[in-house]
C-alpha cells in the first residue's frame, strides 16, 4: 500500500478540497462532516482491507479533520 494514500495529509488536502468545491453550498464545517461521514462509512464497510489499515485510515482522517478544523476556528478568530 502507498504509504502516501490515506496519510493526514492526503486527508487534509482532501478536506481542504471538499471545502472549497461546497463552498457555495454549505460552511466549510459542513463541508468537511459531509466527506468525514463518507469516508468512514464506507471505510467500515470495506470488506477487503486488514483491520490495522482501517485503523490507521480512520486515525489519519480524524488526525486531518482535527487539524483543519483548528485552522478554519484560527482564521474565524483572526477575522473578528
Amino acid at each position: 500500500m502507498n504509504p502516501e494514500i490515506f496519510s493526514v495529509d492526503y486527508f487534509k488536502e482532501a478536506l481542504k478540497v471538499q471545502i472549497e468545491k461546497n463552498k457555495a453550498h454549505m460552511s466549510p464545517i459542513h463541508a468537511m462532516n459531509s466527506y468525514y461521514r463518507s469516508v468512514v462509512s464506507s471505510t467500515i464497510y470495506d470488506n477487503r482491507r486488514k483491520k490495522i489499515d482501517l485503523i490507521m485510515r480512520l486515525r489519519n482522517l480524524d488526525q486531518a479533520y482535527n487539524e483543519i478544523r483548528e485552522e478554519l476556528r484560527r482564521q474565524d478568530d483572526g477575522d473578528h
